[in-house]
């Protein structure tokens, strides 16, 4: 302990010695960054003898946004806060479709501990690599940002096995796994495997994922779910119906050296039954049987392993997806409401004789789509929202055998469905994989706070009922704006006003009308408030045609008055000393039906200026601007200004000159809906577009620098629309409709200091 403080105190006098403020930017290397300091104590303390100028723990946990629709569309911040508005209802953890959670709790295990798996698309299967990892099957294509094709093995800490490298193929899908000796076994629905001819099953090598070719199993019609082994043969179940041109049903034994089917077992579901799940077990008499569950008559049987038929016959009335043996106890779980005559909703436990109703008091209110005993748990999956009473959100666990349950609650984003659903242990923690794509979720509508050093959501933030567009701090406030109607039950038609840090509703309501307005942006100077929306026709009872002010401390309407066109709209508002320059799609303003899109007006009387032009003005609407040395860089969905040419939804105004720049060097293929600029010219651009300058390598997001006017080398590639983006003291945050971005999965918002590589 006393070497401990003393290291403190060494850190803390070297700070004090240079008499340095705190480093702006978080740099490991730094000594005088909280990073180093923190880096340095924990390495003392783990006994970490690495270099000290390698990354220290990351005490910032990613968190985005989710729901039915997940949307970013503002950001701001106040006080080591982030501020987001946007279309979504929950906020959670960023794991993407696996998540190490812990055993007890279902909370995440932190990314310090654990980097999150960060698995972009479904895992449908997980099993133990028994040395502390895990193998991980499903229909993916990256890991941790790395491309892996539906199967990958995860290492020890959490980090992905960068030896182990199955074959690619786009086209299948993983649903099973398991390991024998140096092999792993996989099955789903696939045509080949690398140069192999293998069919919806296949043997790969455990270390290296090359396939092993001497295991040929013959032809399957339809998909392979599991694979169980008894340690000399394997047990396949699945939808098949024909394995190598001859009926099977369902289930079938093989070699596990040479893929053969053992012809003398002649165990099968009935004539077209399809195998959801196996699980090798015992008897009342611990003999050892397979169990078999699905959706072909009787819905649930066993074999012993010669084949033959045993006479436990549970018989429930609809689909079983999953089942587990837990001592004498045999756990099923899927659609059923009865087994037998006996009333038994979605999961029961029964005895492993003839299948009687032991265990019934479960109380859960929807399918159950996957379950695993782990020690003397049981743990659930699948579309319940609540269990014995209480919420879960799609995953719950019991204790058994007094079917209590327990605290372990994940709360996942999504229901589960069949076959995307597993669970595993290693030491304390459970690998949990599915086609969820986040967890521990909050539920948050529509605006969201996080703390900027830990990435966690501040609590007791407002809820409101729709669409936010716009955020603006100023003072301790926080002005809103969208197309919402009211904030937590109390109506405010689409402009609100948040007192901060507690983030409570003020009571003043400056009357925005009709219903229906979309507030889209908010600006403002040292005493007023600008704002502009789609429909804005009338403030405190007086006409605003599009756009208005309000005081910034009394918060009363006041006389500036540019006047759009009835019906028309500002997307974005830039000030620059005692301009505003006013961005949207219009067609008219002060009441000159000349003026197009993009105009300033005098900050103080809403008068029109000469600036950037009375003549020339952006072919369609002006979506964002940025400012930085002199330039305002805009963009929108324009192609072209005036009688000056070609401007493809960017364009440059310089303020010395008051002209356009051309050629215009930066320019993209489709939509711009916002720019945003650092104070060191990095300019990051977002929008619907596939391409900056004829760089096709970025799509939807990308960046340039406005100093050489060249597109930078920082490829997010987000799977769908960025919206905005927010600079601050290093960082970027940034906003859209995307799930995924840098092959990793994302809920609507990610942050980067742009040093991302490929």
């Amino acid at each position: 302990m006393g070497r401990f403080l003393f290291l403190f105190v060494s850190v803390l006098s070297f700070i004090n010695l240079f008499q340095c403020k705190p480093a702006d930017l978080e740099n490991a290397c730094d000594v005088k960054s909280k990073s180093f300091l923190l880096g340095t104590i924990i390495r003392y303390v783990t006994g970490d003898h690495s270099p000290s100028c390698l990354p220290s723990f990351s005490f910032f946990e990613g968190w985005g946004v989710y729901g039915t629709t997940a949307r970013v569309n503002a950001i701001t911040s106040y006080q080591g806060q982030i501020i987001l508005g946007g279309e979504f209802t929950m906020v959670g953890i960023a794991t993407g479709s696996a998540a190490m959670v812990d055993a007890q709790t279902g909370m995440s295990i932190p990314n310090r501990f654990c980097p999150h798996l960060k698995v972009k698309g479904l895992t449908n299967v997980v099993i133990s690599d028994e040395s502390g990892g895990f193998y991980i099957g499903g229909d993916f294509t990256h890991v941790q940002g790395i491309k892996r094709s539906q199967v990958a093995h995860i290492l020890p800490g959490c980090q992905l096995d960068t030896n182990f490298v199955p074959a690619e193929d786009p086209n299948r899908n993983i649903t099973a796994l398991a390991l024998l000796g140096e092999n792993l076994y996989v099955g789903g629905m696939f045509t080949g495997w690398g140069s192999g001819s293998q069919n919806n099953i296949a043997s790969i090598h455990r270390i290296t994922g090359a396939l092993n070719p001497g295991f040929l199993s013959p032809s399957y019609d339809n998909s392979v779910f599991d694979i169980v082994s008894d340690g000399s043969a394997l047990y396949v179940g699945g939808h098949f119906q024909n394995v190598g041109g001859s009926p099977r049903y369902g289930l079938v034994k093989l070699s596990p050296v040479t893929g053969a089917v053992d012809s003398s077992f002649t165990a099968q579901a009935p004539a077209s039954g399809q195998v959801n799940d196996l699980h090798l077990g015992t008897d009342h008499t611990g003999t050892s049987v397979l169990y078999i569950v699905g959706p072909f008559t009787g819905r649930a049987m066993s074999f012993y392993l010669n084949g033959t038929q045993t006479s436990w016959s549970p018989n429930p009335n609809a689909e079983v997806f999953k089942v587990k043996q837990f001592e004498n106890t045999i756990y099923l779980g899927g659609e059923f409401t009865t087994i037998g005559v006996t009333p038994a909703n979605y999961l029961v436990g029964v005895d492993n004789q003839l299948g009687a109703v032991k265990e019934n008091s479960f109380a859960i209110n929807n399918y159950v789509r996957s379950l695993n005993v782990i020690g003397n748990k049981l743990y659930v999956l699948g579309e319940f929202t609540e269990a014995k009473g209480q919420k879960r959100n799609y995953a719950a666990s019991y204790d058994l055998p007094s079917q209590n349950l327990n605290q372990w609650d994940p709360s996942l984003n999504s229901t589960i469905y069949f076959p995307a659903g597993d669970i595993v242990l290693s030491g304390s923690t459970i690998l949990m994989g599915s086609n969820f794509s986040t967890i521990n979720t909050k539920l948050r509508n529509n605006f969201a706070a996080f703390d900027e050093e830990t990435g966690y959501p501040v609590e007791n933030t407002p809820n409101f009922d729709y669409s936010i567009k716009a955020l603006h701090v100023k003072d301790n406030h926080l002005f809103v704006g969208g197309s919402f109607e009211s904030i937590n039950g109390i109506p405010r038609i689409s402009f609100a006003i948040l007192d901060l840090p507690s983030y409570q509703l003020n009571p003043t309501n400056i009357g925005v009308s009709p219903v229906g307005t979309d507030i889209r942006t908010i600006t403002s100077n040292e005493n007023q408030i600008f704002f502009s929306g789609y429909g804005l026709a009338s403030v405190a009872g007086q006409t605003r045609n599009g756009l208005a002010s309000i005081d910034s401390n009394s918060f009363g309407l006041t006389s500036w008055n540019p006047a759009l066109g009835a019906g028309e709209s500002a997307s974005t508002l830039l000030i620059l000393k005692d301009l505003i320059f006013v961005g949207g799609i219009f067609n008219s303003l002060n009441g000159d039906n000349t003026v197009l899109n993009y105009r300033a007006v005098d900050i103080n009387t809403g008068v029109m200026r000469a600036i950037p032009s009375n003549a020339n003005y952006p072919s369609n609407g002006v979506n964002g601007q940025t400012y930085f040395d002199g330039k305002i860089y805009l963009g929108g969905i324009f192609t072209s200004i005036g009688v000056l040419g070609t401007f493809n939804h960017i364009a440059t105004y310089d303020t010395q000159t008051q002209s356009y720049i051309t050629p215009n060097y930066i320019y993209a293929d489709a939509m711009v809906s916002s720019l945003t600029a650092s104070p060191e010219g990095k300019v990051i651009v977002t929008g619907s577009f596939s391409g900056l300058s004829g760089n096709t390598a970025n799509q939807y997001i990308a960046a340039f620098d406005a100093k050489t006017n060249s597109v930078l080398d920082w490829y997010p590639n987000p799977n769908d629309v960025g919206n905005v983006s927010y600079y601050k003291n290093g960082k970027w945050f940034i906003g859209g409709d995307f799930i995924n971005a840098f092959n990793k999965p994302y809920g609507a918002f990610f942050v980067s200091y742009m040093n991302e590589k490929n």
